[in-house]
């Protein structure tokens, strides 16, 4: 991947943070050397928040003796990119780990047949019969310089294929996916593959047909397993298909079907502390499905009024005495955006604290953790940290997520870096209140100027100046929170 990437303004998503990161800069990375030594076995799913040496879920794992596999092929740390979805197995404690191995495969590699997103990039994209949902954390970008958007990416079967995209996130292995990135590369028929994971449906051994969610497959006595035989080929079994084109009915002609049945957390083994990150799938009595995965629960299980269909949470589990995989704790993630509610907003850095890794926005300070996803957008550092901010003089602007913590505590989930200026616009998202000083938004004074004053309670998002202490409004749109589409007072 060495052709330049053009980076959309869809979403962004982490380097690394100052508590644990490093930048080119820096002599290395000694983070580890003060943390308390990894005692248990781990296997961990989760998205790649940072580098140096990798983040996941939380966890800054050393990667110094680590194996890397990147598609079933030998690769190395450099081959990771942020927001991959990555099976990390090693040992942890706390935040800091070791891991022996890095495993990355994405859940699809095909064409996109349609584009529904709205004017923040926030909506679906169709890709090979899945539905792959892209919201505010969905990192997208360009692997080739002939487009720049995903509605000109879509597949035209008059003129054949010319780009697909790779797809990482949250999958269901049934149709839907919950996309962290997505990348779009131009096709190459003659080294590259059409690749598509999930579970058979609709096996017809007598045509030689299946599904993977809405995509239909054929497969011939020229087709190759791997890890499985042909006879093995059933409804349910969990696989991932690669073709290089399609037939005149528009079904995927299998080259190779190979069992993923083990894979993933499923590879963990019975004395592991499993860690996973992902979308609640359905959810009965006594389990629930993560990522396509089923893990079972009971009344002992910590944070079960978390189990709501679509929720994104981290899971804590094990195997128990019958190999199933036992939820000990669910937590809310960070990115569950439904559950926090949170701030987002975009200022001049007026402070910050390395000692104690906080930021300073709108006289608002913000938390930064090993899960903080900090990326830069002016120079394209790729270890770049809150330490780089302060290399170099001048107005440094930032865009801050953010949510409330249990203790009240502002933690920032994401920072986009985007460089120095002296003419940017302010910008204020999330829940307004109103006390005895007025509105406000997480405790930022607003004045609405001359717009009315919304409810309290609605999710105002404003442009605007701060000064004084107070944000501005120059454009103001509402919303019911529990309501993603109903703008109750906008200006443009």
């Amino acid at each position: 991947m060495n052709l330049k990437k053009n980076l959309i303004a869809v979403s962004v998503l982490a380097a690394t943070t100052t508590l644990v990161g490093c930048s080119d800069s820096d002599d290395g990375d000694s983070s580890l050397s003060d943390k308390t030594t990894p005692s248990s076995s781990v296997t961990a799913q989760g998205r790649i928040t940072g580098f140096g040496s990798i983040f996941v879920s939380g966890v800054q794992y050393d990667t110094t003796g680590a194996s890397f596999t990147v598609d079933g092929e030998s690769a190395s740390e450099d081959d990771l990119e942020l927001g991959m979805m990555v099976t990390v197995s090693g040992t942890s404690a706390g935040t800091a780990g070791v891991a022996s191995s890095v495993h990355f495969d994405d859940d699809l590699d095909g064409i996109v047949t349609a584009v529904n997103l709205d004017q923040k990039g926030v909506g679906t994209v169709s890709v090979m019969g899945y539905e792959v949902t892209v919201d505010a954390n969905t990192l997208v970008e360009f692997y080739t310089n002939q487009i720049n958007t995903l509605t000109q990416a879509i597949y035209d079967p008059n003129v054949g294929i010319q780009f697909i995209a790779e797809v990482s996130g949250y999958s269901d292995g049934l149709g839907n996916i919950h996309a962290s990135r997505i990348e779009i590369k131009a096709f190459n028929p003659l080294t590259d593959y059409i690749e598509i994971k999930g579970y058979v449906n609709n096996l017809d051994t007598n045509m030689n047909t299946f599904m993977v969610a809405d995509m239909n497959i054929v497969y011939s006595n020229a087709t190759v397993y791997d890890d499985m035989t042909s006879a093995m080929l059933a409804d349910g079994l969990h696989v991932e298909v690669k073709g290089r084109g399609f037939d005149g009915q528009g079904r995927l002609l299998a080259d190779i079907i190979e069992d993923e049945t083990n894979s993933g957390l499923l590879s963990a083994d019975s004395d592991d502390d499993i860690e996973i990150e992902g979308v609640i799938g359905s959810v009965n009595t006594e389990s629930f499905t993560i990522n396509g995965v089923t893990i079972y629960y009971d009344q002992n299980t910590l944070g079960t009024k978390l189990l709501v269909e679509n929720a994104i949470v981290e899971v804590d589990a094990y195997r128990d005495n019958q190999s199933r995989l036992f939820a000990d704790e669910i937590e809310p993630d960070e990115l569950d955006d439904d559950y926090h509610n949170g701030l987002e907003l975009k200022g001049l850095v007026q402070n910050y604290d390395l000692q104690n890794n906080t930021i300073e926005v709108m006289d608002t300070t913000f938390q930064l953790t090993t899960s903080t996803m900090i990326r830069d957008e002016y120079t394209n550092i790729r270890y770049f940290s809150l330490g780089d901010i302060t290399r170099s003089s001048g107005n440094h602007y930032v865009e801050v997520k953010a949510y409330l913590d249990d203790n009240g505590e502002l933690i920032a989930s994401k920072i986009l870096y985007e460089g120095i200026s002296n003419n940017e616009t302010d910008e204020l998202e999330g829940p307004l209140s109103m006390n005895q000083g007025g509105a406000n938004v997480m405790g930022i004074p607003v004045d609405f100027g001359s717009f009315a004053t919304p409810a309290a309670g609605m999710r105002v998002e404003m442009e605007g100046a701060y000064s004084g202490g107070v944000f501005t409004a120059t454009s103001l749109e509402a919303e019911p929170i529990d309501s993603a589409s109903s703008d109750t007072n906008s200006n443009s």
